[in-house]
């Protein structure tokens, strides 16, 4: 009896020699600093221009505008929080599995 299905053999191809990059543009390439802007610029929602690195003053282009103390936030928003949970949603979460049987 002949099988339902017919197998196709794929004719294998010879995987193409890799890319040679400079490795200058590799190792050498440092990644921006992380900016992030300062509560009034937040809670606006406008952009927030920090000053180089090498100034002293720390204020933003909007806050030097308006002659207002520029704070920045000592962490970042990105990425993934732990979540918090509360006593409310203790019903909630998953119970604990039994460790013996």
């Amino acid at each position: 009896m002949m099988p339902s299905h017919h197998v196709l053999s794929i004719p294998s191809i010879p995987a193409p020699p890799p890319i040679s990059r400079p490795s200058s543009l590799v190792e050498d390439s440092p990644k921006k600093p992380l900016t992030l802007a300062c509560f009034f610029c937040r809670k606006r929602k406008i952009a927030c221009q920090s000053p180089p690195a090498s100034s002293r003053d720390r204020t933003c282009n909007q806050c030097a505008k308006r002659k207002l103390k520029c704070v920045y936030p000592s962490t970042s928003r990105r990425g993934i929080r732990p979540r918090v949970y509360d006593v409310i949603d203790e019903p909630y979460r998953r119970p604990a599995l039994p460790l013996s049987h």
